[in-house]
């Protein structure tokens, strides 16, 4: 299983993917030169940490997407695609752009989900 997530501590990784290999390596990866595709995914959020980071204002990890699969590939095109969206110290949940922020999308799984730049979208529904 893989994690991937935005890694937003400051250094030399700041605002790139750090995908964590089945094997616990860890690459990161420029969003601005890379896209990923991930296959059979599910979005994970501690709530209670991420709850805290939302009360607090202070960045902490409290959520990724876990995948059976990654490909890393150049620029996959996402025209017409829904976003997805984390960012606990603006709301502490997994979020659509279809949203009206009444469903809460943690846990949710996805058949493919692909990346550019810095966004997150949903290429496959899971059947």
């Amino acid at each position: 299983m893989y994690k991937v997530r935005f890694h937003l501590q400051s250094g030399e990784n700041f605002k790139k993917w750090q995908v964590r290999g089945p094997d616990s390596a860890v690459r990161y990866l420029d969003p601005k030169q890379y896209s990923l595709e991930m296959l059979e995914c599910k979005l994970v959020n501690k709530v209670n940490k991420a709850k805290k980071v939302h009360a607090e204002g202070v960045k902490d990890v409290a959520g990724w997407i876990e995948c059976a699969e990654l490909i890393v590939t150049e620029n996959i095109p996402v025209d017409n695609l829904e976003r997805l969206f984390y960012n606990p110290i603006v709301d502490p949940h997994w979020r659509r752009d279809s949203d009206d922020g009444e469903f809460i999308w943690d846990g949710y799984e996805y058949a493919t989900l692909v990346t550019q730049d810095r966004q997150v979208y949903i290429l496959e529904e899971r059947n």
